[in-house]
């Protein structure tokens, strides 16, 4: 299996490298914080964001202070974690 699918940090498209890479340095951000951190249009953010959750690299959970936010967060990188190269 290749793409995506995979789980390979390598095969993922270029916007979804960038969202993991501004998760990981900047810590949880809601998708408004996101955003407006990486300046992508909502339809790249949703699919980049969908995309990485499906690998799991990243986790989406409620924010414990405000269970109306949804709070986005990497989890470790089974295959490769940029970070630390």
């Amino acid at each position: 299996m290749t793409g995506p699918e995979s789980g390979r940090f390598d095969d993922l498209p270029p916007s979804a490298k960038y969202v993991y890479r501004v998760l990981d340095e900047e810590g949880p951000l809601s998708r408004k914080e996101l955003q407006e951190e990486t300046q992508l249009c909502e339809s790249t953010l949703d699919d980049a964001a969908e995309t990485l959750e499906k690998c799991d690299f990243i986790l989406r959970a409620r924010d414990t202070d405000d269970l109306r936010q949804v709070v986005m967060k990497t989890v470790t990188m089974r295959t490769y974690n940029p970070s630390r190269k």
